[in-house]
């Protein structure tokens, strides 16, 4: 028992040494998930995404410059990755392909997303693509939640 007060005392002590980056660094979040959720009961997606470190970066040169990631996603499958905050400031859906035949069928696109004005860090954000039984709407939405410690 007397060790563990002094280990409290310790890490009481070197906590003011260390500065407040510490404690902020240890209690808040420091990453953004992003899920893609195809919400087709028969067709995969390939999903081509571009995302980057600066929250004003123009839509053409997110998609020249950011960081890309390709997915292709099962029928009602989901796929999901996280990013640390200071890299995933700005991300957009820049091409996603609804595999009907092959490798043909409608495609779809997203808005950017921007960290502070769409999402925060810590966030989720859903991407959900959907159809209706004719295949001519593929669309895709997004949502962002605040995770669960936030």
């Amino acid at each position: 028992m007397k060790q563990r007060v002094g280990y409290v005392l310790i890490a009481g002590l070197m906590l003011p040494l260390a500065g407040c980056d510490v404690l902020s660094d240890i209690l808040l979040p420091s990453t953004v998930t992003v899920s893609l959720v195809n919400e087709s009961p028969d067709y995969a997606i390939v999903v081509s995404l571009f995302h980057h470190d600066d929250d004003n970066v123009l839509e053409l040169v997110l998609t020249e410059i950011g960081t890309e990631r390709e997915y292709t996603i099962a029928p009602g499958a989901t796929a999901m990755f996280m990013e640390d905050c200071d890299d995933l400031q700005a991300i957009v859906i820049d091409d996603a392909d609804l595999r009907v035949l092959g490798g043909i069928g409608p495609e779809t696109s997203s808005d950017v997303l921007r960290m502070d004005d769409d999402f925060e860090c810590g966030d989720e954000i859903v991407f959900t693509f959907t159809h209706s039984d004719a295949l001519l709407d593929f669309d895709v939405t997004s949502e962002a939640h605040p995770q669960a410690w936030q």
